[in-house]
């Protein structure tokens, strides 16, 4: 029995292939995303209707001393009230004492409300309270606290009980009429026996009470007009909406059927204290349970009196334990309540959010003693969550120290010394652990699917905590930069406020946080802009810009926030005007690499383009600090597409500005013309994100110029205006030239959409969405990962974004690629080649340029229809065999593979000098550009042309070929040498900047027919006269030429081919079939002794690894070595049409194209079973 054995590479050797190293060109985010961004969405986490309790009615029916008929109570039975024993003094200084006790209990959650009791009250006692309370209340919100522990129970009918005058009956007093009384909006607590009763009867009356209005007023309109036969019935008007009864809210202490407890370990309004001291009722009912384990049982009722502190004292011991109070009530809330029901009863009115709060803990105690606490809206049961336990936990670890604090408080020590808890050291520890599970998922449905955290609520209690302040908002930064689902849940569990108000911390540990946290709530609701302008948080943001000592990343973070806060907001661009000078001072700054500051710049330019946008005053402040000149500098200079991009957008809003405002200063109209002469510059920019946002500012221009010439008023009357349009009428000429030039040449096919809008209807509105895009980005996951510098912690690098799926698929692609290196094809290979021919024929076309993919098995066809197509190397065409390139007139002259070893990018190169690069995937242009352009002239390689004569027919000199296009893409330099048969020059191109970064001049006549480069720097052109110049291309200010020019070698022998070994030596073939050798260092030549060719060699190619070259003659194949040694040939009459022809880099593979647009394969002896 056979079994195969697999062998597992260990990750250490993974991490060791080259591939590794190499790096990826077009991976910047425009390149890949859509940069058509959807308008973000409003935000619905603000409540609509906040509201505040300003009236208080405490309505204490106690009877204190006389028991109510229908209750039996036990002895010993509950009693205290208030914390209070009503038998302690006389009833009537009880229920004085209660009353004022539970105000001030009150005033805690609500000081500034106002307070009105209401003792043993009659029923006009109640209607007076309600009436007056409302009148003065108006539209906000009153709480009717009822506490009838001395009346009967309710009733079926839905009736409270009060007393007569006398107290000899208990009256009833209807709900109806109650809420009659009250009116909404308001907030019932019934403290009594049976108070499901009321809240089930409640919905019935609210109902009622609601359609009453409506009902009578029909009632009314019908009686005083009547319907008129033949008439139509009149319309009646709807009534404006009021607050109704149905959204008052109520909270009972037990439901219908239940008594309250009658614990003597309890206080008798068991239910109230939860509500209203809630640390104190729950560290007695904790003691006196027995089934909850405890670290210290001896702790007794008198010790919990003596708990030292107070509740609002965060640092003692009673403070801490109810700000863990305060974190697990809403934090159990929030993760069981729906997001609206939450919103309006924890998020609306601070005494309403605390009385649910401790309604939660109610829920737990009174449950324990057989009572179920009820409300309206009806919650569902919370007492079982598992953050109780936490709460337990913390109790269990307070109450451990108690005995150790209680002597130092008896010894006389005035603040006794502790352990905090651990509590939110636990809960912050709980949220890293689920971020670090789920803070990398990349995908929507991902994001969409995830389940909450738990403990987000305690992170924003945490934020109220200076020793953990700096950990929880680096926690929380890290949660927002998950996506807009996560900014939309932190700003619904209440984040905004806290984030805010720390907008005026001083602690410089703190910046990289909070800009990074605003930059992701700015980012998805741009409303917050107004909160933080009217609190001036915008000094922060202006303090961390200009501070050097912060890091670039987070000065940009700084910047994208100053910009958000004048997007669309007058407001906000009045009061940073005076910011765009220290703006200019960083734009101004000089760089030792563009990555470094690329984000910072970039913001910091869309800001100056956002504060001066539809503002001419600013536009006037603009010109005084220079701000046009550096944006025009930028544009031409800059490395970073991105930062020019935002370059041409500011100088495109500058020059809206300008079309806006009926005056336009004599240095405005200056610089507007200045501006216009450089974007004209710019339209030749290797970025088409550059080139569309320089045609959208050029059509400002433009409109601009219109206005000037139709205005009167458009200059100030101190320049001569006849003169004013003259020099308008030059520079309006140069743009339509201008943009003329890019509807007929541009190889972006937006582009020239764009260009031909302008042209044919100038005053249509157009526009991209560049800065909605940028934007964006803070919008979607893992900006810490992928865009910023320093300052927020576990970042992986500035420009990373991979998963663990993407390492292990990546590490795989690899290592297939190092197993193929490792066993390249050597001379021997090559000794038998046969021939396959495929089956699949070009229809109507002729094969031009081939190339067989290094790592995988297939073959990309360049035809004479300016067409792709893609043949596994067998002959059948694959699953997309086809790839229109869409340019129209024009010859595919170069085809290259860019990110062979990754994730394949194809480089199509035509003979108009345009160069595309397309997903090989998706089929989708990535970018495209004119590589040769002479600046000074404003054509398309139009310097040194020359006639370049017919070198396939020698005997026929008039005749002239079209001109083709050559390039080399070097992979590990990540550049581009272009040039072409009829000028004398080569462009350097650099794809990671996408601009030229010069020029290199052969001094020669002849054209530059092939080009080739290595991972050094040196770059090697073979002439049509037969030389090869040779460039030191390292220097990032000018090349060095380092084979010097020689005397042409033999007429029209054009190179045709080259080949660089590592020995930095070269071997050009040209076109009559010679091999010469040439060293670089010395720049010496040899011819290679070799028989020569008697026909023109119409195509050639080096094998890489094998030393073997191949020729196509008009009657044979001939294979020789790189030493000139022919090996073999195949003789046939077909080779006569032989049209492109290609070796693969690393196997005994050689794909030939045809005129007649047939394809055949020659394989070596160890590829011919795979074929």
């Amino acid at each position: 029995m056979i079994t195969d054995t697999f062998y597992v590479t260990p990750v250490s050797e993974l991490e060791k292939l080259e591939d590794w190293n190499k790096p990826l060109a077009f991976q910047a985010a425009h390149h890949h995303e859509n940069l058509n961004v959807p308008d973000s969405t409003e935000v619905e986490w603000r409540l609509r209707d906040r509201m505040k309790t300003v009236s208080v009615a405490l309505v204490m029916c106690l009877h204190i001393g006389v028991d109510p008929p229908d209750v039996a109570k036990s002895n010993p039975c509950s009693k205290l009230e208030c914390w209070i024993d009503p038998f302690s003094m006389t009833p009537r200084r009880a229920l004085e004492n209660i009353a004022s006790e539970l105000q001030r209990q009150y005033e805690r959650w609500q000081s500034k409300a106002r307070y009105k009791s209401s003792l043993d009250p009659t029923q006009d006692d109640i209607k007076k309270l309600c009436v007056t309370l409302r009148r003065n209340s108006r539209d906000e919100r009153i709480l009717f606290h009822y506490n009838g522990h001395g009346v009967p129970r309710p009733t079926s009918n839905g009736e409270i009980w009060v007393f007569n005058k006398n107290f000899t009956q208990y009256i009833p007093l209807s709900l109806y009429d109650l809420q009659k009384w009250i009116s909404s909006p308001s907030i019932y607590v019934f403290d009594c026996s049976h108070a499901g009763v009321v809240l089930n009867l409640f919905v019935k009356f609210a109902e009622q009470i609601n359609n009453e209005p409506e009902e009578g007023r029909r009632n009314v309109l019908q009686t005083a007009l009547p319907s008129i036969p033949g008439h139509l019935t009149p319309q009646i008007p709807p009534l404006l909406t009021a607050p109704s009864p149905l959204h008052d809210i109520l909270l009972g202490a037990c439901s219908e059927n239940e008594l309250l407890p009658m614990n003597p370990e309890l206080p008798a309004d068991l239910f109230t204290s939860c509500l209203t001291t809630p640390i104190k009722i729950a560290l007695r009912w904790y003691v006196l349970q027995k089934d909850i384990s405890r670290l210290n049982p001896n702790i007794d009722q008198d010790m919990i009196d003596k708990i030292p502190g107070t509740v609002t004292d965060r640092k003692s011991m009673l403070g801490e334990l109810n700000w863990i109070f305060t974190a697990v009530t809403d934090t159990i809330a929030w993760n069981s309540l729906p997001k609206e029901i939450f919103q309006r009863l924890f998020r609306q009115d601070l005494l309403v959010a605390s009385l649910f709060r401790n309604f939660l803990l109610a829920e737990r105690i009174m449950r324990s003693y057989g009572c179920h606490v009820c409300s309206r809206p009806a919650l569902p049961p919370m007492f079982e969550h598992r953050l109780w336990h936490a709460w337990d936990m913390a109790l269990d670890l307070c109450l451990k120290q108690l005995p150790s604090v209680l002597k130092q408080t008896e010894s006389g020590i005035r603040e006794p010394t502790y352990e905090p808890s651990s509590f939110f050291a636990d809960q912050l520890t709980a949220f890293s652990v689920w971020l670090s599970e789920n803070s990398l998922l990349t995908t929507t449905v991902e994001r969409e699917n995830l389940k909450q955290p738990e403990q987000l609520p305690i992170v924003l209690q945490v934020l109220l905590s200076q020793s953990h302040r700096q950990r929880a908002l680096d926690l929380l930064a890290r949660f927002l930069d998950i996506g807009t689902w996560a900014v939309h849940l932190a700003l619904s569990v209440g984040i905004f406020p806290y984030v805010l108000r720390l907008l005026q911390a001083t602690s410089d540990d703190l910046r990289p946080y909070l800009v990074f946290i605003w930059a992701k709530i700015l980012a998805v609701d741009r409303a917050c802009q107004t909160d933080i302008i009217r609190e001036k948080g915008h000094e922060y943001f202006i303090s961390t810009l200009t501070d050097v000592r912060s890091s670039n990343g987070v000065r940009a973070l700084a910047a994208f926030n100053l910009t958000c806060l004048v997007d669309n907001y007058t407001k906000g661009q009045e009061e940073l005007s005076q910011v765009m000078p220290r703006v200019v001072d960083i734009l101004n700054t000089s760089t030792t690499h563009f990555r470094e500051t690329s984000a910072l710049f970039l913001w910091s330019t869309l800001f100056l383009g956002q504060a001066w946008r539809s503002n001419a005053n600013a536009c006037e402040k603009a010109v005084l600090s220079r701000a046009p000149d550096t944006l025009q500098t930028l544009l031409l200079t800059h490395d970073s597409p991105e930062v020019r991009a935002a370059c041409a957008y500011a100088l495109g809003t500058y020059l809206s500005s300008s079309t806006s405002g009926n005056e336009l200063s004599e240095r405005r109209s200056e610089q507007s013309k200045e501006a216009a002469m450089i974007l004209i510059r710019s339209l030749h920019d290797g970025s088409p994100l550059v080139r569309q946002e320089v045609l959208i500012a050029l059509r400002h221009f433009l409109i601009l110029f219109t206005q000037s010439t139709t205005s009167g008023t458009t200059v100030t009357s101190n320049i001569n205006r006849a003169n004013v349009n003259s020099l308008y009428k030059t520079v309006f000429d140069k743009v339509t030239e201008a943009i003329q030039t890019v509807v007929a040449s541009d190889p972006c096919h937006e582009m020239v959409q764009l260009a031909e809008t302008i042209i044919t209807d100038l005053q249509k509105s157009i526009q991209t969405k560049f800065f909605q895009w940028c934007c964006s980005r803070f919008r979607v996951s893992n900006t810490i990962t992928r865009d910023l510098g320093s300052g927020i912690s576990q970042q992986r690098g500035a420009f990373t974004n991979e998963d663990d799926e993407d390492y292990f698929a990546r590490s795989g692609r690899y290592w297939h690629n190092h197993c193929i290196r490792a066993n390249p094809s050597r001379l021997a290979d090559f000794q038998h080649m046969r021939e396959t021919v495929f089956p699949n024929r070009i229809s109507n076309s002729t094969p031009l340029v081939l190339r067989l993919h290094p790592y995988e098995d297939y073959l990309t066809v360049a035809n004479s229809h300016g067409n792709l197509n893609f043949y596994e190397v067998d002959g059948t065409p694959r699953s997309r065999p086809t790839l229109k390139i869409g340019s129209v007139g024009s010859t595919i002259n170069t085809l290259d593979y860019i990110n062979a070893h990754h994730r394949t990018l194809i480089c199509v190169g035509t003979d108009n000098s345009a160069i595309r690069i397309f997903d090989e995937s998706t089929h989708r242009l990535l970018s495209s550009w004119i590589a040769l352009y002479d600046e000074h002239n404003h054509a398309h390689a139009s310097h040194h042309h020359r006639s370049t004569p017919n070198l396939s027919n020698p005997a026929s000199p008039s005749s002239t070929p079209p001109t083709k296009f050559v390039l080399d893409w070097n992979q590990d330099l990540c550049r581009i040498y272009a040039s072409s048969t009829d000028i004398n020059y080569i462009s350097l191109w650099d794809v990671e900047r996408e601009r030229c970064l010069y020029t290199m001049d052969t001094n020669s006549s002849s054209g530059i027919f092939c080009l080739i480069s290595d991972s050094n720097g040196f770059c090697a052109a073979g002439m049509g006269d037969g030389t090869v110049h040779c460039f030191d291309a390292r220097s990032r200010e000018a090349p060095i030429l380092i084979i010097p020019p020689s005397t042409p070698l033999k007429p029209h022998s054009a190179i045709i081919s080259l080949n660089m070994n590592t020995n930095d030596r070269l071997l050009s073939i040209s076109n009559l079939g010679q091999l010469r050798r040439w060293e670089i260092e010395t720049g010496a030549s040899a011819e290679l002794l070799a028989p020569q060719t008697s026909q023109n060699v119409l195509a050639a190619d080096v094998h890489s690894t094998g030393n073997v070259l191949a020729l196509a003659t008009t009657n044979a194949l001939q294979f020789k070595t790189c030493f000139g040694d022919l090996l073999f040939d195949i003789k046939h009459s077909k080779f006569a049409q032989v049209s492109s022809l290609s070796f693969h880099q690393y196997r005994q593979l050689l794909a030939v194209g045809f005129n007649d647009g047939s394809l055949s394969m020659f394989t070596g002896k160890t590829n011919s079973a795979n074929v």
